[in-house]
């Protein structure tokens, strides 16, 4: 879809003006410029600039088809289907061949569910854009066979008479062809994950000029590579092929996935089901075809389709096929075909190896094969793996068995994790033919706090790159090194700028708990510790956070899990990765936690004091209000003054049915009017935190008797129902990141844990994680605190934690909404202002509107700048010694 280029005409006349119809044709150049921009804006998903920049035209020229197509998408984008509909029938009453209103108001009815005119208006424009991916793909799912992609025939394939290779592997690196023959090529990229915020992973970016906008921002970056892990829509290759073309001396090389479920069955025959293997070979042969622009895919759920028209194949770096394998198949595959040990390709070799090492070369020799025989081209090729299954042995990560005879305790609850050093895949073993002018290369996914023998291997403690202590640095060295003249890429790598964290890592790099400075400072780092140990490149993890995306510390306690996608939570360190971050909400009504009340002009005031007070004193509270985004609850409270010697603050809250959980506030301990699940205990800039009515903690740490030294597990706190009691049983919040081990040598490793619920006071300006500040100069708290921190399971639904499910995993109920009780305390436990407790009446209530379309802007993160310089520093070796043969 190329979005903006229909437009009205006028003469020039001053803002705010109606103009007649006559003088809007030709649109004059100040209100085409106008129109350019808010376009601009659009693709940039500044919504409410776009807006703006519409409607300045609109206003000057209402009947403008391109104005109205412009405010009907910015409406689509936000939901508000009535109104899209309206502005792009508004624009094709002017224009009726107007393609972005005909496909808009197509879309904007199929969300609606008007099916009917959803298929009348695909086919009108079927019938106008017969060759149109996205006219295609909605008609096709619409009941029209007539404009499915494989209608139409796609021309013969010419076959090159000459082999032709457009990457090849050398020692340690790859190289291409350049005007000397073959150059070095040290691949800087970035994962490209498609979901925006509200969409399954299966939900592409429309044609809206949004992959434009991302390989652009690599390229600005400085990567020469981008990486995708399955099939795009056309559009995408159509953006890559005309950025190239435009931009030779900045091109952008491809590394293409052939993405795969796990496979269905008994693990006696799960690699080798017939119908399973037969699909991922068709879906490798669908990439090859595609990326040489002879492709026609039909819809299938879950997939893109289209017509593949545009040829990328000169630009396609590589092949990693598969996912991240789960060990325990790989043992078990293998332990049941233990003749499997070698295979003999036309373009792979596999001299002794196991069976899932000789089952992946067989596919990868597959799709080499029909590449040849059907292009005559070949390029190199891998398969995904992960350090779980890397082909080095770690003594500090012994397995589940060997764990359970080394311990002479018993545990409460098996750890919930993969065994990550029972067996390897070696892609060292599967070498290429005489025949095989490209090679192949070893790929990983390898990130620096997980697995636990990146964190515990008293070598890899030892290790130090060029820029100092970097256990990291140290296992990629072994790793590069087992591979020998290998290239080896690190395919994904990178930590979150997420609240939350799931996992410690001795440099600090751990999997998340990061500000976005810090996620910037530390991802350059790893890139140039990639860069030292010798890998033959490194793609950054990812281009965009993804909110659908899960991390095992909190996926329980996003449930549905369906609707994940709906909201952001900061809690999830999985979500927060991108170099570009998903906010949520609108930028220009964000709240900015900086203890400056002036963004709060339009929020709900709940409570503000009625009787005269003594308005200096700081146990004087004056008003309070809350608000709310896809992400965080806000609060803001306003004090008399603010004095942490005097005067510290609680705000009680009931998330669900008044008539459960703690009646009375911690420290002072005043009965409310409503049972509280959480107090937000504001008590100075280092001590503040979220506390917790212990029946409702998540977790529970217990003893394991006989261990030595003495040891805790942590583990769920069942039932996990809010329970009314008039006991002072306040908990902070624990997470246990890094469960205990036992080396292989008999070592034992304790936990790692963190306390969750403490609030850092900071200017959201100056730490992107901050919490809450208070600005003395004129007594306002501003606090924000995450969906997730207050049990809430889906806040889009407005569900919240109760109970347990039949499998004995959390379980959400529907609230009607939050309540609040307030209090001001001295250090002494004095109450000072009360509301909702004590006589001082009922507490104050609260709600938000349930939502099925996010709303949502993006932002550039200072990731950006910190890869743009690393990149900028980051070459192939000046010296390469020569290629083996």
């Amino acid at each position: 879809m190329v979005l903006g280029l229909v437009t009205g005409a006028a003469p020039t006349r001053s803002w705010g003006q109606t103009a007649r119809v006559a003088d809007c044709v030709p649109l004059p150049r100040g209100l085409s410029a106008q129109l350019d921009r808010a376009w601009s804006f659009y693709r940039a998903t500044q919504m409410d600039s776009a807006q703006a920049a519409f409607n300045r035209v609109a206003d000057r020229c209402p009947d403008d088809p391109g104005a109205q197509a412009g405010l009907g998408y910015v409406a689509m984008r936000r939901g508000e289907l009535p109104a899209a509909r309206q502005h792009l029938a508004r624009s094709l009453t002017v224009l009726p061949g107007n393609y972005d209103a005909l496909t808009g108001i197509g879309m904007a009815a199929y969300r609606t569910g008007d099916l009917e005119a959803a298929r009348g208006y695909f086919r009108d424009a079927a019938r106008r854009f017969p060759a149109d991916s996205l006219v295609r793909w909605y008609a096709a799912r619409l009941g029209d066979s007539s404009s499915r992609p494989t209608a139409t025939p796609l021309p013969p394939v010419l076959r090159p008479a000459a082999l032709r290779t457009d990457a090849r592997t050398g020692n340690r690196i790859f190289e291409i062809p350049s005007g000397r023959g073959w150059s070095p090529f040290w691949i800087k990229g970035v994962n490209i994950g498609a979901a925006l915020p509200g969409k399954h992973p299966s939900e592409f970016p429309p044609d809206d000029g949004t992959y434009d906008q991302w390989l652009e921002l690599a390229a600005d970056m400085g990567a020469n590579t981008v990486r995708v892990y399955t099939i795009h829509p056309p559009h995408f290759y159509r953006a890559l092929a005309d950025w190239n073309r435009r931009h030779p001396d900045r091109i952008l090389r491809l590394i293409h996935g052939v993405w795969t479920e796990l496979p269905p069955g008994t693990l006696e025959e799960q690699y080798d089901d017939p119908a399973w293997r037969e699909e991922f070979r068709t879906e490798a042969r669908r990439v090859v075809d595609l990326l040489h622009g002879h492709a026609a895919i039909d819809p299938r759920p879950g997939h893109a389709s289209g017509r593949y028209l545009a040829d990328v194949s000169r630009w396609v770096l590589a092949y990693i096929i598969g996912r991240e394998w789960e060990p325990y198949s790989v043992v078990e595959y293998s332990r049941l075909h233990p003749d499997r040990t070698s295979f003999r390709g036309r373009f792979i070799q596999v001299g002794s190896g196991h069976a899932t090492e000789v089952w992946l070369a067989e596919e990868c020799d597959f799709l080499l094969s029909y590449e040849a025989e059907r292009y005559n081209a070949i390029r190199p090729i891998a398969y995904t793996n992960w350090p779980t299954l890397d082909p080095l042995h770690h003594p500090t990560e012994s397995t589940r068995e060997e764990e359970s005879r080394l311990r002479k305790w018993k545990l409460p609850e098996q750890p919930r994790e993969f065994d990550n050093d029972a067996i390897g895949l070696d892609a060292l073993l599967m070498r290429p033919s005489a025949a095989n002018p490209a090679g192949t290369f070893a790929s990983y996914h390898a990130y620096p706090y997980y697995p636990d023998f990146m964190v515990l291997d008293p070598g890899y403690a030892r290790a130090r790159s060029p820029e100092g202590p970097s256990a990291y640095y140290g296992y990629l060295h072994e790793l590069v090194e087992h591979h020998g003249a290998m290239p080896v890429v690190i395919s994904e790598y990178g930590v979150p700028s997420s609240r939350g964290n799931a996992h410690v890592q001795p440099q600090g790099w751990n999997h998340g708990g990061h500000s976005e400075t810090e996620q910037a400072a530390i991802d350059a780092r790893l890139t140039r510790d990639i860069h030292a140990a010798g890998a033959a490149g490194a793609v950054l993890f990812a281009i965009i956070d993804e909110w659908f995306k899960k991390n095992w510390v909190v996926i329980d306690f996003e449930n549905p899990l369906e609707r994940n996608r709906l909201w952001l939570n900061p809690l999830d360190a999985e979500q927060n990765y991108g170099i570009l971050a998903m906010r949520p909400g609108r930028k220009d009504s964000s709240v900015v936690i900086d203890g400056d009340g002036r963004d709060w002009p339009d929020r709900t005031v709940l409570w503000r004091a009625q009787a005269a007070l003594d308005s200096r004193s700081p146990l004087t509270l004056r008003s309070f209000r809350v608000t709310s985004d896809e992400a965080y609850v806000y609060l803001r409270l306003d004090a008399g003054s603010l004095n942490w010697d005097k005067a510290r603050y609680l705000i009680g809250i009931d998330t669900y049915r008044r008539d459960l959980g703690a009646r009375r506030l911690p420290h002072t301990g005043a009965r409310c009017s409503v049972g509280l699940e959480f107090a937000v205990d504001l008590a100075g800039p280092a001590t503040s935190q979220v506390l917790i009515d212990q029946p409702y903690n998540l977790y529970k740490s217990v003893p394991l008797p006989g261990s030595e030294p003495p040891q805790s597990m942590q583990v769920y706190n069942r039932p996990w129902q809010s329970a009314a009691h008039d006991d002072l049983r306040w908990d902070s919040l624990t997470v246990e990141t890094n469960r205990s081990r036992i080396g292989r040598d008999g070592t034992v490793y304790p936990a790692e844990r963190y306390q969750r619920n403490r609030l850092l006071f900071a200017r959201q300006r100056d730490n992107t994680l901050a919490d809450w500040y208070a600005d003395p100069a004129t007594g306002v708290i501003e606090v924000r605190l995450p969906w997730g921190m207050l049990h809430v399971l889906d806040p889009s639904s407005r569900t919240v934690l109760h109970g347990m499910d039949a499998g004995g995993g959390p379980a959400g109920v529907a609230t009607d909404g939050f309540r609040f009780v307030l209090q001001s305390y001295g250090p002494d436990g004095a109450p000072g202002t009360t509301v909702g407790c004590g006589e001082s009446g009922d507490a104050l209530s609260w709600t938000w509107a349930p939502w099925e379309e996010p709303t949502w802007h993006q932002e550039r993160k200072p990731l950006f700048g910190a890869m743009q310089a690393t990149f900028r520093t980051l070459g192939a070796p000046a010296r390469l010694p020569a290629r083996p043969r």
